[in-house]
């Protein structure tokens, strides 16, 4: 499977400085972005569940392995990596297209052909567990309200991508993919703007891992308290979790 996308070049960093203006602009109405900072991950976690929600996310937890394991091993290679990708890839492009709905046509224009690369890797991991690509698409972003309500519209499957993904897999997998759409959501804010914002859909990380049965261990760096560490700091710590969790999703026999 290949590394997430490098965005290294000049026209790249050119468009981001223009893509951050849009992404703070927006981002100003984010409660979350400020719950974050004041709190802190562990503790604005324990702030917003309720007594009782891991023990009940648990038992979700196994009733979907087991409802999930007889197919597993008749499942193509890379299935756990694949259901991922395809909704971090939608997440990040849906995420991006959707910061610079209010940006001038001729940004929009330039920003079109980073969206698109983000959707052919979703396509190609697609076809490889065998979902028609032409099904895998970014989540439109006619307004603002729109781009506002993004994780909420992945939750609700608006798409009805999951429950492609659902159907061709298993249950477990759904989980894989609505993972993978709110930390590529969060992934491109934080590399359009080089740091300097850092999103932390907390919860939705936390419940959609669970589910898909990955070891906290291995989800938990993706929403550390980076309060006060410098943007190339951000940057680069919220890379080596991505790359931590691929790897655990790299073995297809655990998670189960």
């Amino acid at each position: 499977m290949s590394a997430l996308p490098s965005r290294s070049n000049e026209s790249w960093r050119v468009l981001a400085v223009a893509a951050a203006l849009a992404l703070a602009f927006i981002g100003l109405e984010r409660l979350e972005l400020a719950l974050f900072d004041l709190f802190g991950a562990d503790n604005l976690l324990a702030r917003t569940r309720p007594a009782g929600a891991d023990a009940k996310l648990g038992a979700q937890a196994d009733a979907l392995a087991a409802r999930s394991n007889a197919a597993w091993a008749s499942l193509p290679a890379g299935h756990r990596a694949a259901a991922f990708r395809i909704g971090y890839e939608v997440g990040w492009a849906s995420e991006f297209t959707g910061s610079l709905t209010r940006s001038p046509a001729d940004l929009q224009a330039r920003a079109a052909p980073i969206a698109a690369a983000h959707l052919a890797l979703a396509r190609e991991q697609a076809l490889r567990i065998g979902i028609d690509p032409a099904a895998v698409a970014a989540l439109p972003m006619r307004t603002v309200a729109d781009f506002n309500r993004i994780e909420e519209r992945f939750d609700a499957d608006e798409s009805g991508l999951a429950q492609r993904v659902e159907e061709r897999l298993t249950p477990v997998h759904r989980h894989l993919f609505l993972l993978g759409a709110h930390v590529g959501v969060a992934s491109a804010t934080i590399e359009s703007t080089g740091g300097q914002l850092n999103p932390q859909p907390i919860a939705a990380v936390h419940r959609e891992a669970t589910l898909a049965g990955i070891p906290a261990a291995a989800w938990q760096p993706l929403v550390q308290d980076a309060h006060g560490a410098p943007p190339a700091l951000v940057l680069e710590r919220h890379r080596a979790a991505l790359d931590g969790l691929l790897a655990e999703l790299a073995n297809d026999a655990s998670g189960r």
